[in-house]
C-alpha cells in the first residue's frame, strides 16, 4: 500500500503498515471517468473486500477467506479489519499457532460451520451487534466446549477494531478530568 490517503486511513484504524503490506493490496478501480483507490482483502474465490475512508464494498465473487497454518485452533472474525487488528495486537510477538477464518459477511457463517467444527477449538471474535450475537449463540449451542466467545475483550465496543482504535481513550479522558 503506497497511497497516502490509504495509509492515513490504515493509521486511523490503527493497523500497522507491515501487517497491511502482508494481507492487503492497493486496488484502483474506475467508475465512469473517475479513478478510486481502496484497500483490497482477497477472498477464497478471487474477489476482494474493498475499503477506504468513504467506501465499503467488494468485488465479485463474494466469499470468506481461510488462512490455513496447519493448526488445530481457529480464530474467526466477521470482517478483515478485525483480523488485521488481531494481527496488529500480536505484532512482533509470539502468536499461538492458529488458523484464521474471515467471514467477510455473516451470511457465510452457516457455510463455514463445517470448517469451524473441523478444529479442536474455535475463538469467535464477532461483532457486538444482534447478528454477531446470533451467530455466537448458534455456535455455542452446537458445542460450548469447542467454541469460545472472545467478545468480552471488547464488550463496550462494536468490534475488535473499534476497541483497538479506542484503546486507552477512556484513561486519557479520566486523566484530563482529574487535571
Amino acid at each position: 500500500v503506497s497511497s497516502f490517503i490509504l495509509l492515513r486511513y490504515l493509521n486511523s484504524r490503527r493497523i500497522h503498515t507491515d501487517i497491511a503490506d502482508k494481507y492487503l493490496k492497493e486496488v484502483r478501480y474506475q467508475l465512469g471517468d473517475k479513478i478510486y483507490y481502496a484497500l483490497g482483502f482477497k477472498n477464497d474465490s478471487g474477489g476482494y473486500e474493498l475499503r477506504n475512508e468513504k467506501f465499503k464494498g467488494g468485488s465479485s465473487p463474494k466469499d470468506s477467506t481461510f488462512i490455513d497454518n496447519g493448526a488445530k485452533e481457529l480464530v474467526t472474525f466477521e470482517g478483515f479489519f478485525n483480523f488485521l487488528s488481531y494481527q496488529t495486537m500480536y505484532y512482533k510477538q509470539q502468536q499461538p499457532e492458529r488458523n484464521f477464518l474471515i467471514l467477510n459477511s455473516t451470511s457465510f457463517f452457516e457455510k463455514n460451520l463445517p470448517r469451524m467444527q473441523e478444529h479442536d477449538r474455535v475463538h469467535l471474535y464477532l461483532d457486538n451487534d444482534k447478528t454477531g450475537q446470533k451467530c455466537t449463540q448458534k455456535a455455542l449451542a452446537l458445542d460450548n466446549q469447542k467454541f469460545k466467545d472472545e467478545r468480552s475483550l471488547y464488550r463496550q465496543y462494536g468490534d475488535l477494531n473499534d476497541w483497538l482504535i479506542n484503546i486507552g481513550t477512556a484513561n486519557k479522558q479520566q486523566l484530563r478530568q482529574k487535571l
